[in-house]
């Protein structure tokens, strides 16, 4: 549904050489590869809540298109800030169309949230409940920003802590997968007992979604061409923040020195070298602790909502800790 519903939001307007085959590439709607299009968690967590608090999905579209137009611009701008050349397996769009349209077709991504979020004007919502949904994705961007702010600042950190890692995940992703969430309770008019357990449920969610994403980059590699992106990056992972805590001094200067290097310098054997310090020190093993602890904060954030929801969300918290791409 939203996947349509975008292909024809960015298809009415006069096509633009250079800018919306460019939104059409970022959201992967350029092909009929369902594995170039990335997951669509945040907006098929807004449509299948609606249904399960008893809504009609379709009064959810524009904000699932908005949502996940908010969310591939954030990519489209990281992978630029990060230097990465790969995303979803095939070229980032910065390296596809080249740095200056690169820049800009995010920049129109972002402009295009608010245009798709104005569609809620042709579904009988009353002027109250479009603003709150305006005013819920200002506040979303501009959490996701203070957790872009504080990933970049990170990287000057060689003292990174878990309690650091938790404050930049839950700015950077968490506010972001709960949006769609809260906006199905505010579509559906549901009570705020609901709004404020769909948020705790976030709060774990959030963490929980990105530490596996932590995990996964040195083993499947998260579709780029070889495992360890965030290492070459010099990410502060929730691996990192771990080992920092537990190696020894001599371990800890090499594991900054090599994310700290530049970018394209880092061997597959520097990598290699720092998977097996996260071995050594049960890195690993604490990152699926921490998901167990944070899956059953989910559980129990959601324990008295409503059998269908619940039984939705449980599912969906399962999906997150087993997922392996």
């Amino acid at each position: 549904m939203a996947d349509e519903f975008l292909k024809r939001f960015i298809k009415q307007e006069e096509q633009i050489p250079n800018l919306h085959e460019g939104m059409l590439y970022a959201l992967g709607l350029d092909t009929e590869d369902l594995s170039i299009r990335g997951k669509r968690l945040r907006p098929a967590l807004g449509l299948l809540v609606c249904k399960a608090l008893g809504g009609n999905p379709n009064a959810m579209l524009p904000f699932a298109a908005a949502i996940e137009l908010f969310h591939n611009f954030t990519l489209v701008h990281d992978d630029i800030e990060d230097g990465d050349t790969y995303r979803r397996n095939r070229p980032c769009v910065y390296i596809k169309y080249k740095l200056p349209s690169g820049i800009n077709i995010g920049d129109y991504m972002l402009v295009k949230v608010f245009r798709a979020l104005l569609d809620f004007e042709n579904l009988n919502l009353s002027p109250q409940i479009r603003l709150k949904l305006i005013d819920l994705m200002t506040d979303t961007m501009e959490h996701t920003h203070i957790g872009q702010a504080l990933d970049i600042n990170a990287r000057e950190n060689k003292n990174f802590t878990t309690r650091d890692y938790f404050r930049l995940v839950t700015e950077k992703t968490g506010y972001c997968l709960a949006a769609p969430m809260a906006a199905a309770a505010i579509v559906t008019k549901s009570p705020s007992s609901i709004t404020h357990a769909l948020t705790q449920y976030a709060k774990a969610i959030g963490p929980l979604f990105q530490i596996r994403d932590d995990m996964i980059d040195l083993t499947e590699g998260k579709g780029r061409k070889s495992i360890g992106s965030d290492v070459r990056e010099g990410k502060r992972s929730f691996l990192v923040a771990h080992v920092t805590g537990h190696c020894t001094e001599k371990e800890h200067d090499r594991l900054y020195s090599i994310l700290d290097a530049q970018r394209g310098k880092t061997t597959d054997s520097q990598v290699l070298w720092i998977k097996d310090l996260f071995q050594k020190y049960g890195s690993f093993d604490a990152a699926r602790e921490a998901n167990e602890i944070l899956y059953e904060e989910a559980l129990n954030a959601i324990a008295k909502t409503p059998r269908r929801l619940k039984d939705l969300l449980e599912a969906f918290a399962e999906l997150l800790v087993k997922r392996k791409t």
